[in-house]
């Protein structure tokens, strides 16, 4: 069996990038490859963050020749040049690497954050990468500027397809994510201030972590005690129930690269509203299996709340397309298969050298 090395956060940092990881440890990658997970930071306070972040390159250079393949998973800015360290080593080695891009926060980062040099600096060394595995079509086009685009690979995510769970519809609304301004939450709290008069019963629920003072504010300010509920970060069984007991999921965001929660709501038959952003419109076709709104448009927002739950037939038939998407595209059995798929050739390319 081909011997991986994997390289990501904490297991038990909360988001979309662990939730891939775990998707692969719990649907079978682990039966095909013989694969070690190397974490290589962690969320809790800085200086336990820079302990976990020497301790990870620590063990990864005792470990890493033992392998055969080292498949990375990089995010933007801190999560960049820390991987960076990864790849080098990796080099240093002669070992295969595939590099995974998650977050749809890396456009703002290289175009507008950093320096001249700096954007070399990771143009150099994304460059040594074999593959650079990407999350949508968009993505591939942008990165076609920074890396070989021979090298890049688009690989949706891919979610588990739930069975034997049933589904009525309710004005519950379910936002899952990081709580902050760019994805747009206080968006969807002002549109659930427009709509409780209309619908006095609507009910948001918001589960993860982020700016929870700000929102309790807002809540507070445009009194919405009784029509938003927090839970905080989520997992297992009571994803599952939210997944279930909610009938619409919002994630207005500004940026994204291709949201788990989107997937896994809509593989439970929620009636998706997303955004123009990201890959997202390779996974929403509007009117069809979900809707798109521009990012920060509200007023189009609340307009199709209310034509859902006025209309008997998207009740029906969006939530019936939306898993047929899921089921199609982006079951994780498939993506689970594509992988090793890559991990095969990129063995095969490393013994005809």
């Amino acid at each position: 069996m081909k011997k991986v090395l994997m390289v990501g956060p904490a297991r038990s940092v909360k988001g979309g990038m662990t939730t891939v990881v775990d998707n692969y440890y719990q649907y079978g990658l682990t039966e095909k490859v013989i694969l070690k997970y190397i974490e290589s930071c962690c969320d809790r306070n800085v200086l336990f963050k820079l302990i976990k972040e020497i301790f990870g390159i620590i063990k990864f250079i005792f470990c890493v020749n033992k392998f055969d393949i080292v498949h990375i998973h990089v995010a933007s800015r801190r999560s960049t040049f820390r991987k960076i360290i990864y790849i080098r080593i990796s080099k240093f080695y002669g070992k295969k690497v595939i590099l995974h891009i998650h977050g749809g926060g890396f456009k703002e980062f290289f175009d507008n954050e950093i320096s001249n040099r700096k954007q070399e600096y990771i143009k150099k060394w994304f460059n040594k990468a074999d593959k650079i595995i990407v999350l949508s079509e968009e993505w591939k086009l942008y990165f076609s500027n920074i890396v070989n685009d021979k090298k890049i690979i688009v690989m949706y995510n891919g979610v588990n397809i739930p069975e034997n769970f049933e589904k009525n519809f309710n004005k519950n609304i379910l936002f899952m994510g990081r709580i902050c301004k760019e994805k747009g939450i206080f968006d969807l709290l002002y549109v659930i201030y427009k709509l409780k008069s209309k619908y006095p019963d609507i009910m948001l629920n918001i589960c993860g972590a982020g700016c929870e003072r700000e929102v309790d504010e807002f809540i507070n300010k445009y009194q919405l005690k009784e029509n938003v509920t927090r839970y905080g970060w989520i997992n297992g069984d009571n994803l599952d129930e939210q997944l279930i007991n909610n009938s619409i999921f919002v994630l207005p965001s500004y940026f994204e690269a291709m949201p788990m929660s989107i997937l896994e709501a809509m593989a439970y038959k929620n009636i998706v509203i997303a955004t123009y952003v990201g890959g997202i419109p390779q996974i929403i076709k509007n009117n069809v299996n979900g809707f798109l709104v521009q990012p920060g448009d509200v007023q189009n927002m609340e307009k199709i709340i209310k034509k859902i739950i006025g209309s008997d037939f998207y009740k029906k038939n969006i939530p019936i397309e939306a898993r047929k998407t899921i089921i199609e595209k982006f079951n994780i059995k498939k993506n689970i298969k594509k992988l090793v798929k890559i991990y095969n050739e990129i063995q095969k390319e490393y013994s005809d050298e």
